[in-house]
């Protein structure tokens, strides 16, 4: 019968220390990104809040891929689309506002400021020609 006891008393004692080892390990990781891109801008944050689609390039001067978004920049024109670049360290306020913390980032907004489009990075051109298409 001690034995018995003995032994219960050993099996719970085990029990409750790898349960305290599994309840004190780390998180695990995040499957989405820590911080995410802007779903909804403010228009009155930018020129001509007024136009029907507005394309927001955040980029910064120290950005080598952000050339590449630029160029693909240059090759639109739309009359009912006004781009504007949003340029780091000389923009910073509106970057932090919006958490920008990487660059290039590239948003459409339709007239309520709701992000329609988004893309981190430099976009493929088909993925890029069928959001201008879109609009």
């Amino acid at each position: 019968m001690l034995t018995n006891t003995l032994m219960v008393l050993l099996l719970g004692t085990f029990a409750a220390a790898v349960a305290y080892v599994v309840n004190k390990r780390g998180t695990d990781s995040p499957s989405v990104p820590k911080n995410s891109l802007p779903i909804q801008i403010d228009r009155e944050d930018f020129e001509q809040p007024e136009a029907v689609w507005l394309l927001v390039f955040f980029s910064s001067e120290s950005c080598d891929s952000c050339e590449r978004v630029h160029d693909l920049l240059k090759s639109l024109s739309l009359d009912s689309l006004h781009i504007q670049e949003v340029e780091f360290p000389e923009k910073i306020a509106t970057h932090q506002r919006y958490g920008i913390d990487s660059v290039p980032i590239t948003l459409v907004a339709d007239v309520d400021g709701v992000v329609v489009w988004s893309y981190a990075g430099v976009p493929p051109t088909d993925l890029f020609s069928n959001m201008v298409s879109s609009l």
